[in-house]
């Protein structure tokens, strides 16, 4: 009727456009509500085409426009959160803000729910080789810095003999550091925060240096080593009044730990209360694993309020 009124009002009065009777009243009255019907009409077609108010077959329809059905007996609200994380998952291309944007609804909790996100956590990692003096191998901090490790040597279980002066050697960065002292069977040496212990007893002056290697974030290549007797490997040698026999070269158990900031890693931490349906972390890992760039490793915890 407002329509109506807006297209009379434009008349001059001589046309009577206020009498109701009137045959020019009758007429724009009727074309004013054909007006109105097609505004309307206009709207209906607008809100189909908006995830916010599309309803059953039209929000159905939105959803194949991204591949999505309704599951059975889903309710519009529930295809509609889906339907709005394919369309995050379609423009965020995984940044931190699509993914938190992600979770968040797939919980249905309010956009500016507080989620933290952490990006390269922490972790404790341990490496453990078994070696003799002379071992090469190779490895790297797996981290996104360097790192400097706790380093533990003990003599590996089937041997019986003991470990002297033992030197572990970045040969790329050159680093070295020297144990002087004796490591015997069931005691272990370790080298942390510039001290040496053996058996948790600290021995001092010890270390040829109080830092140890880095372990640095590319591959590089160590070795291990400690003085070997000059009598082994001696064969078909014979002196007079004198045996010699070769002496094996003792197997070391050396182990190193240190922090790592996990690469190409983060982590959701998402507050209990949130949680509010029995699969709601399930729901937010199937969020999470749907929109993160591939090769990314993604750990969901919860966290007390």
């Amino acid at each position: 009727m407002e329509r109506t009124q807006r297209i009379l009002d434009r008349f001059p009065e001589f046309y009577l456009t206020w009498d109701k009777t009137s045959i020019i009243y009758e007429l724009v009255t009727a074309i004013g509500k054909r007006i109105d019907e097609s505004e309307k009409d206009l709207d209906s077609i607008l809100e189909a085409h908006w995830v916010d108010t599309a309803a059953n077959d039209n929000l159905d329809s939105l959803a194949r426009i991204y591949n999505l059905g309704r599951s059975p007996g889903e309710s519009d609200p529930e295809l509609r959160s889906r339907l709005k994380r394919a369309i995050i998952e379609y423009k965020g291309g995984g940044t931190m803000k699509a993914i938190l944007d992600s979770v968040r609804m797939a919980l249905r909790l309010p956009l500016d729910y507080s989620i933290e996100m952490v990006e390269n956590p922490e972790a404790m990692v341990h490496r453990e080789f078994t070696v003799q003096s002379g071992d090469t191998w190779g490895f790297s901090s797996e981290s996104i810095y360097d790192a400097e490790p706790v380093i533990e040597i003990a003599l590996a279980p089937e041997e019986e003999d003991v470990i002297t002066d033992p030197t572990l050697t970045n040969l790329e960065t050159g680093e070295t550091i020297t144990f002087s002292g004796e490591v015997k069977k069931g005691q272990t040496l370790i080298i942390e925060d510039g001290k040496a212990k053996v058996n948790k007893k600290e021995v001092k002056k010890s270390l040829s240096t109080p830092k140890p290697p880095t372990i640095p974030r590319r591959m590089t290549r160590w070795t291990y080593r400690q003085p070997i007797s000059e009598e082994i490997g001696v064969f078909d040698t014979a002196v007079f009044d004198e045996s010699k026999f070769a002496v094996g070269i003792p197997k070391v158990k050396l182990a190193l730990r240190w922090m790592s900031s996990q690469l190409a890693t983060f982590e959701l931490r998402i507050p209990r209360s949130a949680l509010t349906r029995n699969n709601s972390l399930q729901m937010a890992r199937d969020a999470v694993e749907s929109i993160k760039a591939t090769g990314v490793k993604a750990i969901i915890t919860t966290v007390e309020d």
